[in-house]
């Protein structure tokens, strides 16, 4: 596997999509090619700090604005 066809799954990797084939020959390819381990780990630390970092709970109000608008929408649609 090259480098271009690495980058290219890397999502379909990180997101646990990837075939075992695949899996195997991207974790083969990042130990042969450090530079695209280094994007690897990074892309990794990534997604996991925008996961973290979107656990914020909306305001209730929100939630309640939001409640209501979608209900008069589906209201309208009846």
């Amino acid at each position: 596997m090259k480098c271009d066809e690495t980058r290219h799954y890397l999502y379909v990797y990180l997101d646990g999509e990837a075939t075992i084939l695949r899996r195997w020959r991207i974790r083969r390819h990042f130990r042969q090619c450090p530079h695209c381990e280094d994007g690897f780990v990074f892309e990794e630390r990534l997604k996991l700090r925008v996961r973290e970092g979107c656990r914020e709970e909306m305001p209730r109000e929100l939630v309640e604005r939001l409640r209501t608008l979608l209900q008069g929408h589906a209201d309208d649609g009846m």
